[in-house]
């Protein structure tokens, strides 16, 4: 199983930001990369992480916050709480 860590590396490397500029906190706008693109980025990013399963969670698309993406992912089993 991924950790929480393990997914926002994998945020931060999709938007190339540097290492420890994301937190729980940071939502999609609020730093320049993480715009439309940004975001779709992030989830091809994630689906690779979780070997396609990101795909199957309709509601990941939705998610606009670090902590939304973190909180499907543990609602769905991906990641510990």
């Amino acid at each position: 199983m991924k950790s929480k860590d393990e997914v926002i590396s994998t945020i931060e490397i999709a938007l190339e930001i540097e290492k420890g500029s994301l937190d729980i906190d940071t939502r999609m706008g609020s730093i320049e990369q993480w715009d439309s693109l940004g975001h779709l980025t992030i989830l091809s990013s994630l689906d690779v992480l979780f070997d396609g399963l990101i795909g199957t969670i309709s509601n990941i698309s939705e998610a606009q916050s670090t902590e939304e993406i973190l909180n499907i992912l543990v609602e769905n089993n991906l990641i510990d709480s």
